[in-house]
């Protein structure tokens, strides 16, 4: 049993009993009795009278009534009926025991006793609480003008709501809200950097950490460092007038552009990080006054920051969350712009949708600003189609076949479908155009008869089997057994009349097409087919290795071709040029009996390696758009090979070089066999038209034996015109007669053209450099101004690897040029050759052969095109000005000159 001395100390540490004076507070613990009651027991029920003054001392009980909003649970000190016993009044409320309670109880009739007896008790209380009351009205006015001046000073720069979620289902969405939710979920509320390119929304970002985080319930408000002062007195205030750090106490603050902030900012900015602490700026004071710091204060805000990249200074400072950008989750775009589109069909009331050509045409798109020039993209689309639906409504036609016309004819890229939806075409989207998709147009969209043929059986699979196999089969038998010179047998006059200038003719058209067509992997095919069929597994690439050495192989290989060509005199010696096609198609045949695909088409074969290097001045070339591969593909059927993929995708084997098509820098590695535009469903393989030789200039990839193998194959020009040259340069021919002084001379005079081009190039950066140091010279004499010098030092040349390219037309250029006498003089006697074949008199057989003059007039346009585009190409490569590129342009006029005078004369 208590005594009455602590039952009374403690009832004082509780309301009403320590507004009472000691002598009251007795009065009433006198009159106290204990009881212990169970959990669920209703201590006073809401409408009637209570029976006893009830003083909970251990355990907890639940207050429940028609006027409170929400239950409230009570513990120890509380106190319930006093007031209503005292004044004879039904309870409010409805007070039930949650758990074992002992309880310090005083009936009725004997608190009411109390108050007959004692008239100055209840006058004590009825005073004391009205005091009370009045002091927590007081406050609670003081505190509602405090609270409607904040509310004042944060409604500018209040964030209320985030705009949306995150939305999309790739890899990087899924990372960016888990970064969300852990910084959200952050119980140390550490401060949180948002960095992303521009138009990721990140002040959406950090609406949605903040909302999803325990201090939801708090303000949050955000600021823009481009739009702050320079002491930004937004932010910490400046002398009595409080900053947002005040007013938002413990809500959450959202800096903007941080990246942006001025350099003297970052430091302030840090140690609010760091510490916690800022201060406020001076107050204004008139000139002469004294001007005293304000005080450090201490802030007590959670900081959420956003930029355009990491910044340095705060590095260690903050959890960092990167937004990704469009272009890395192509797949998200989709699901972007179908929010969106539900969002405005939500609001006009009229239903929109795409058609998949418009999906694949934003998938392709890179979006340089992001999210929110997708939403503009999308708004103004939607805009449009409205116009259109408030004008002239589009004709109704079925869902299977939209009709993208009004009712009188005009297109609108806009249909509607029998369940009233609006589906916009790709039409009504429109774009910036991006540097590397200029002056390119996709035949095939525009060329349906092109898509279907490329996509049939006929290319190249019937055209190869059925076509080129066997003839290749005849040509060379016959060039082993008929006639061994050119003017009697018609299949060596193919070989060097016709398909050696047409390979030159073509390769600024269609570039490699000559490979999807080459009988010489035909016949690996062959082989490759009958392994397989006996369950050989064939083996994988050894990459590494092909990478470093194939190249250097295929470039030995054609020198020696060029050499034995010119010795041992193949254009003239049917069984030689034979035994040529067989050496090649042999290395085809042994690659593909071990390797899988087409291992000698892509690193070892010198016909692939030349085809590959003249292909990059094609203004044909195949791409994948990488948005949709990206995006929309799972299988890369197209790489890989595989089944039959809907909508459209054919079973393949997958590309026979490896190559993945939205992975193509150059059209070095594409053979254009169509395999790709087979297997792919989504229509993302584009067959463009561009600009000639874009390749040199762009990001192809340059290497060392390609350059060597351009400059041998000018060299071989050179080679071709060999008593020319003896007669230019008085070198007798006898000298030449035997073989190894002749095979020693090819050699060299095909090593000439890359040496002088080397020569030019050191001539060419020797004088650059020299001019640089001249240049530099009085800046360092000039002391300060040496740093402007060194600021503004030129650009550097670009490397002879790549500048080297530069003289690939011309390379392409004379090559042509010294065949088209063959092709255009030579080549039209085929009948007669072809009846010579056979042992028949074709003189009667009809030839066509074109004037020398003619010949002469094609041979030097060729070569001047070759020079000219020569030095475009040299200039687009190098990127400098015409004088500092002067040495190399001036090497190739110099060939130029000299093919002219050997090739045209």
């Amino acid at each position: 049993m208590l005594s009455l001395q602590a039952v009374s100390s403690w009832l004082r540490q509780y309301l009403p009993f320590n507004l009472l004076s000691n002598s009251s507070v007795k009065l009433l613990a006198e009159l106290m009795e204990v009881e212990f009651l169970p959990a669920g027991k209703i201590l006073g029920r809401e409408g009637t009278n209570p029976a006893q003054l009830v003083v909970v001392r251990q355990g907890s009980v639940k207050v429940t009534g028609s006027n409170m909003p929400v239950p409230i649970d009570a513990g120890p000190g509380a106190t319930f009926f006093l007031i209503e016993l005292l004044l004879g009044q039904n309870t409010n409320t409805t007070v039930k025991t949650t758990s074992d309670c002992t309880l310090w109880v005083v009936p009725s009739a004997a608190l009411l006793a109390l108050a007959a007896r004692r008239p100055d008790f209840v006058l004590e209380l009825g005073l004391k609480m009205s005091q009370e009351m009045a002091g927590k009205v007081e406050q609670m006015e003081a505190n509602m003008q405090s609270e409607e001046r904040r509310n004042r000073a944060l409604q500018p720069y209040r964030v209320t709501t985030p705009r949306r979620g995150i939305v999309g289902n790739s890899k990087y969405a899924d990372r960016l809200r888990r970064q969300i939710v852990s910084a959200a979920r952050d119980p140390t509320r550490r401060s949180v950097l948002i960095f992303g390119e521009p138009g990721l929304c990140k002040d959406n970002i950090a609406a949605l950490l903040h909302f999803g985080s325990p201090d939801r319930l708090k303000p949050m408000v955000q600021v823009d460092c481009t739009e702050m002062d320079p002491f930004m007195t937004e932010l910490f205030g400046r002398g009595s007038r409080e900053g947002l750090l005040h007013w938002i106490r413990d809500g959450t603050l959202a800096i903007y552009n941080v990246h942006k902030a001025a350099p003297h900012m970052i430091p302030q900015l840090r140690q609010l990080l760091e510490t916690g602490v800022y201060q406020p700026a001076p107050a204004p004071v008139p000139l002469g006054s004294i001007d005293f710091p304000q005080a450090e204060r201490q802030a007590n805000c959670r900081i959420i920051m956003t930029a355009a990249q990491r910044v340095k200074a705060f590095d260690g400072l903050t959890t960092v969350v990167q937004a990704p950008p469009l272009r890395v989750r192509p797949a998200d775009i989709i699901d972007l712009e179908r929010y969106f589109l539900k969002v405005i069909s939500k609001r006009s009331g009229v239903k929109l949708t795409l058609t998949p050509e418009a999906e694949r045409q934003l998938i392709t798109y890179t979006f340089p600003n992001n999210i929110t020039e997708l939403e503009a993209v999308v708004e103004r689309a939607a805009v449009q189609a409205s116009s259109v639906e408030e004008g002239e409504p589009a004709a109704q036609t079925p869902a299977a076949t939209p009709q993208r016309t009004d009712a009188k004819g005009r297109y609108t890229g806009v249909s509607r479908s029998t369940s009233g939806s609006l589906a916009l075409d790709k039409d009504v989207f429109w774009f910036a155009a991006q540097s590397k998709d200029r002056f390119r147009w996709n035949m095939l969209n525009s060329l349906p008869l092109l898509r279907q043929f490329l996509r049939s059986d006929v290319f190249p699979e019937l055209i190869n089997h059925k076509v080129v196999k066997p003839i290749f089969a005849v040509v060379v038998a016959l060039l082993f057994i008929g006639p061994q010179d050119r003017a009697h047998n018609f299949c060596l006059s193919l070989f060097w009349n016709y398909w050696w200038p047409l390979m030159f003719v073509i390769y600024p058209f269609l570039g490699r097409i000559w490979c999807s067509i080459c009988p010489f992997m035909i016949y690996g095919e062959v082989m490759q087919r009958w392994r397989m069929a006996s369950g050989v597994v064939l083996r994988r690439w050894p990459r590494e290795e092909l990478e470093r050495w194939g190249g250097w192989f295929l470039f030995a290989l054609f020198a020696g071709i060029l050499v034995w060509e010119e010795v041992w005199e193949l254009q003239d010696t049917a069984y030689l040029s034979s035994w040529l096609l067989l050496i090649i198609t042999g290395g085809a045949v042994i690659c593909s009996a071990f390797f899988e695909r087409r291992l000698w088409c892509r690193y070892l074969c010198p016909i692939g390696g030349m085809n590959g290097l003249f292909a990059k001045l094609s203004m044909t070339e195949l791409r994948a758009r990488q948005g949709v591969c990206s995006g929309t593909c799972h299988t890369y059927h197209c790489y890989k090979g595989g089944p039959a993929e809907p909508p459209e995708g054919l079973e393949t084997l997958g590309c026979p070089v490896y190559s993945h098509p939205a992975q193509l820098t150059d059209n070095r590695n594409c053979v254009l066999c169509m395999t790709c535009l087979k297997a792919c469903p989504h229509r993302s393989i584009e067959v463009r038209l561009r600009l000639p030789g874009v390749d040199l200039w762009s990001d192809h990839k340059a290497t060392w034996y390609e350059v060597m193998l351009q400059f041998m194959l000018l060299g071989a020009v050179y080679l071709h015109r060999l008593p020319e040259l003896e007669d230019q340069f008085g070198v007798d021919p006898v000298l030449l007669a035997d073989k190894a002084p002749h095979i020693l001379a090819s050699i060299g005079v095909m090593a000439v053209p890359g040496l002088i081009a080397w020569g030019s190039d050191a001539v060419m950066r020797l004088a650059f450099n020299n001019s640089k140091r001249a240049a530099a010279a009085p800046a360092v004499a000039g002391g300060a101004a040496a740093l402007a010098g060194t600021a503004a030092a030129p650009v550097p040349i670009a490397p002879f690897l790549n500048l080297s390219y530069g003289y690939l037309p011309l390379v392409w250029g004379a090559t042509l040029s010294h065949y088209l006498r063959q092709f255009l003089e030579e080549a039209g006697n085929i009948l007669p050759v072809t009846a010579a074949t056979f042992g028949l008199d074709g003189s009667s057989l009809p030839s066509v052969t074109a004037d020398h003059a003619v010949t002469e007039f094609l041979q030097g346009s060729t070569l001047l095109a070759g020079a000219f585009f020569s030095l475009l190409a040299t200039r687009k490569v190098g990127a400098r000005p015409w004088l500092v590129l002067a040495p190399q342009c001036l090497t190739i006029l110099g060939f130029t000159a000299e093919l002219w005078y050997l090739v045209v004369r």
